[in-house]
């Protein structure tokens, strides 16, 4: 068994790297692959770690315990190799004794090196490995922590083998695992895989690798029980060659002993130089370097000095050998030989530039660079190469200057390569090339392909060159400049990201530099134009349209211009109350009443409540001198509570005496001012074509399940001779209207104020709420308003009266028209049911206007919304109702009362009448019967 046990600190609650957190990370990762063969356990930094330690050991028993052989058991335990690697603060007591500090929120407790090594000692009978990574504070020193690791481990005594490392907290990069670390984990990497790797080698490999020397200011190893296998060898012991590195060597043998001469068959037998070139390439894929350098200066020896290629390529190898053997400057030697043979020699001049970063010689390092570039022929290669150096030079070198000349060079090649010009940017931003910095950046946002995300970075760019240091290194004028080029770059990018137009306008407005802000919406409004969204392009010129018109009317004194700004808002978003308003305001006060009219309608419309609009609509009505619509606008205001004197004084003068009286009636095409402006017409049309149809297939259905209401004949009122006021009102009602007159019949015992009777000929009950304590205006109104659902479409919600009722006509409807049409589950059965039975009551020219409306209706592709279209139809026999009595207190308290409940609320339906009360339809509606005021 191969046991590592892995203990270091858990990062900071800030999440922070703690000492030696981050090494855990990459040694729990290496030590587990196959090749290490590990089982990791890991150790938790808040609990004593030999408390732990020990009931590992308890744990190792009892498993133990359960093998039948109690001899496996004994060589299982003293085959068991364990690795104890800890990497965290430490500290030193008084008296030298060393104190492994784990958790890093409690920074002042630690576990003693020396207990840790003691339950090794006691418990563990395979061989032994401790690996530390030592990080101290101020107070010690490096050299002091490592002698206080040796004699705590003390390895004649415990028996264990150590590889120790020390270092200063802070003295390495705490975003990176530590240096000795990611050494010891990267020669594990790079060994042969035959010849495995003990922790005697790991040492030496690190101990004469001058970097890594200059790198760890204290390293050490003390020795154990025998020589610890980090990675075990694949074929045996460790440090035994392989038979192809045997094999190797007997060639080489052979080949001298002949006298140069193969004495068995080869693929080249009169080339020994060849023959010594592959027993040494041999040689080092096997790791046996000093043979593989053996047999290349043999082969070197035969090499005649004419022979310059074949002389190169034998230093190339001889090179790459010292390499590999850390011997960086016979390395250097042997590759320069190289290049005086072959100048060319690319992978001998990369080897160069990698030797002399290795050695940290940047001068040399500098010139080699120089050297390779210059025998680069494809500028994609020389770029990558020169971004390569750069980085480099920038982060090992901490040579920016330098960086920065690479980089330039770089983008003389590629100019328009992002991540050179990211670079470059930074670099000239970090030493003080502002305009530099802000034109790289610049040139590197405007190649990003998401357009929000080059328009956002433009907008960043622009804020940078008008903040920070660009205020103590440019002019306040070219600043600000530079900053509303990039802006207006911005919004060429993405029309739709208005942020950049804000800031302009904050810079222009600050600067009072009008004239160019108005010329920074124009072109901005022309942007918009560009932009594919409808719904987007919409928004954008609404707000564009509305900041233009705030500029006019507030800085530039143009009511004329601001006026046109604000309609070309309201145009985009008729919603917009505010927008209305001004549009209003505007236009009052530039005479032209038509318009402000037209804007205050709409205004009621959206904000009945708002009293300002009526006083407003009555001004502005009386300088237009219709006195009706005044009188209509003062009625509002007087509802509402709010009246002027000059608004109560025209309302009382032409206030009806009782119900208003009719001079004629209204023609069949006025309900079409009766009925909502926001009505889905398309909707209507559908229903409109199938109603007659769909009632005569509701009654039937109704006959098939014997649900037609019986009513006496007895009860049918006569209009004529009946003294009821309410019956007469159903015949005044319907003369005025134009509509048939429906059957009435009265029940004065029926607890009811008005109700249709569902059959065939369109009847009406009359109850005793409706005879008893109405006046006659109340009266008018509850008439007025119930035969509105006689008419047109609106009388299928008399026979389909809820909204599911009233979607599965529909659905019927549409199933006749288009078959293949899915049915919503929930509704298909009744659905299925009416559909034959209005598919076979439909006449030719209803089915031709029901397939008309349906394929309109599809033609548009708008979502259906039936609530709104009933509580269109509510709002209709609201304002019919209201139009009978012409009293708007009247018509008020009457839906107030609730009588006709439906989708919408009664504050809703009020709402809509004080915005119908000022509208031209009602004017015109007054006007057809004959009862507007005359001016």
């Amino acid at each position: 068994m191969r046991l590592a046990i892995v203990a270091t600190p858990s990062l900071h609650r800030d999440q922070r790297p703690a000492p030696g957190s981050l090494d855990g990370d990459l040694i729990r990762a290496r030590l587990s692959l196959d090749d290490a063969g590990f089982r990791v356990v890991d150790i938790d930094p808040a609990r004593d770690l030999a408390e732990q330690l020990d009931a590992l050991f308890d744990e190792l028993t009892a498993t133990r315990r359960t093998l039948v052989d109690a001899e496996d058991a004994a060589r299982d335990e003293a085959s068991t190799l364990f690795l104890f690697y800890a990497s965290s603060a430490v500290a030193l007591s008084p008296d030298g004794e060393l104190f492994l500090c784990l958790d890093p929120e409690n920074p002042g407790v630690g576990d003693a090196l020396g207990d840790v090594a003691a339950v090794f000692r006691d418990r563990a009978r395979g061989e032994v490995l401790f690996v530390l990574e030592c990080h101290h504070g101020p107070g010690a020193t490096s050299r002091a922590v490592v002698t206080a690791a040796e004699q705590a481990v003390a390895s004649p005594v415990t028996g264990v083998e150590l590889l120790v490392a020390a270092h200063p907290i802070g003295s390495l990069d705490a975003d990176l695992p530590s240096v000795f670390t990611r050494a010891f984990v990267e020669h594990l990497d790079e060994a042969d895989p035959d010849r495995g790797l003990t922790a005697e080698e790991i040492f030496r490999r690190v101990d004469g690798n001058p970097g890594l020397a200059r790198a760890i200011p204290c390293f050490a190893r003390a020795s154990g029980r025998g020589g610890f296998s980090v990675l075990a060898p694949r074929g045996g012991a460790p440090g035994r060659r392989p038979a192809r590195a045997e094999a190797a060597r007997a060639e080489a043998a052979r080949i001298e002993a002949a006298g140069g001469a193969a004495t068995t068959p080869a693929s080249a037998p009169d080339d020994p130089v060849a023959q010594y070139l592959a027993a040494g390439d041999t040689l080092a894929a096997a790791s046996d370097l000093d043979g593989a350098l053996t047999a290349y200066k043999k082969a070197l020896a035969l090499v005649g000095v004419a022979q310059r290629d074949a002389r190169a390529e034998v230093h190339l190898r001889i090179a790459q050998a010292r390499w590999r053997q850390q011997r960086h400057r016979e390395a250097i030697e042997g590759f320069e030989k190289a290049l005086a043979l072959a100048p060319e020699h690319r992978p001998a001049l990369e080897a160069l530039v990698e030797l002399h970063l290795a050695e940290q010689d940047f001068a040399r390092l500098r010139t080699a660079e120089e050297r390779l570039l210059t025998r680069v022929e494809g500028d994609a290669d020389r770029c990558g190469l020169l971004v390569r150096f750069a980085e480099r030079w920038e982060i090992v070198a901490g040579d920016p200057a330098r960086a920065q000349e690479l980089l330039e060079r770089a983008r003389e090649i590629r100019p328009d390569d992002a991540a050179v010009l990211r670079s470059l940017g930074r670099l000239y931003e970090a030493t003080g090339d502002l305009a530099a910095s802000l034109d790289a950046r610049r040139c590197h946002a405007e190649l990003l392909p998401d357009p929000r995300q080059r328009a956002v970075a433009l907008l960043e760019l622009a804020r940078a060159a008008m903040q920070g240091e660009a205020r103590a290194t440019l002019t306040e004028v070219t600043r600000e400049q530079d900053g509303i080029e990039l802006l207006e770059r911005a919004l060429d990018a993405d029309p739709t990201f208005l942020d950049p137009l804000a800031l302009i306008a904050i810079l222009l407005s600050a600067r009072q530099e009008w004239g160019e802000l108005e010329l920074a919406y124009r072109r901005m409004l022309d942007r918009a134009q560009r932009i594919a969204d409808p719904r987007v392009r919409s928004d954008v010129t609404w707000e564009l349209c509305r900041r233009l018109g705030m500029l006019f009317r507030d800085h530039l004194e143009d009511p004329t211009s601001a006026l046109d700004a604000f309609e070309g808002a309201v145009v985009e978003r008729p919603d917009d109350v505010p927008g209305r308003l001004s549009a209003a305001s505007l236009a009052r006060g530039a005479g032209r009443l038509e318009r402000a009219a037209a804007h205050l309608q709409a205004a009621a419309v959206l904000d009945p409540g708002n009293v300002q609009v009526f006083h407003d609509l009555f001004d502005t009505f009386q300088k237009l001198r219709r006195v009706d619509q005044a009188w209509a606008a003062a009625s509002v205001a007087v509802y509402l509570g709010a009246a002027e004197a000059r608004e109560r004084f025209i309302f009382e003068e032409h206030r009806p005496a009782g119900l208003v009286q009719p001079a004629r009636g209204l023609s069949p095409g006025s309900w079409d001012l009766l009925r909502a402006a926001d009505r889905d017409r398309a909707l209507e049309e559908v229903l409109a074509s199938v109603a007659d149809a769909a009632v005569r297939a509701r009654l039937a259905q109704r006959a098939r399940e014997k649900k037609i209401p019986h009513v006496d004949p007895a009860a049918r009122a006569d209009a004529e001779r009946n003294a009821a006021g309410v019956v007469r009102l159903f015949s005044w009602a319907s003369r005025c209207l134009a509509i048939p007159t429906p059957a009435v019949y009265l029940r004065k015992d029926a607890p009811i104020a008005v109700a249709a009777v569902t059959v065939e000929e369109p009847s009406v009950l009359v109850g005793g709420e409706a005879l008893r304590g109405r006046t006659a205006a109340e009266l008018a109104f509850l008439v007025g308003s119930h035969v509105a659902y006689h008419v047109g479409p609106h009388r299928l919600l008399l026979h389909f009266p809820s909204l599911e009722e009233l979607g599965v006509c529909l659905a019927a409807a549409v199933k006749v028209a288009r078959p293949s049409e899915p049915v919503p589950a929930e509704l298909e059965g009744a659905v299925l049911a009416l559909m034959p039975l209005l598919d076979e009551r439909l006449t030719e020219r209803e089915r031709d206007a029901l397939e008309a409306a349906v394929f309109e209706l599809y033609e548009i592709r708008a979502p259906l919304d039936l609530a709104h279209w009933v509580g269109s139809v509510e709002r209709c026999a609201a304002r019919v109702g209201y139009l009978l009595t012409g009293d708007l207190s009247v018509a008020a308290s009457s839906l107030s009362r609730g009588d006709t409940p439906g989708v919408l609320t009664a504050e809703e339906k009020i709402g809509d009448l004080l915005s119908f009360t000022v509208s031209d339809a009602y004017h015109a509606l007054r006007e057809e019967l004959g009862v507007a005021i005359e001016p």
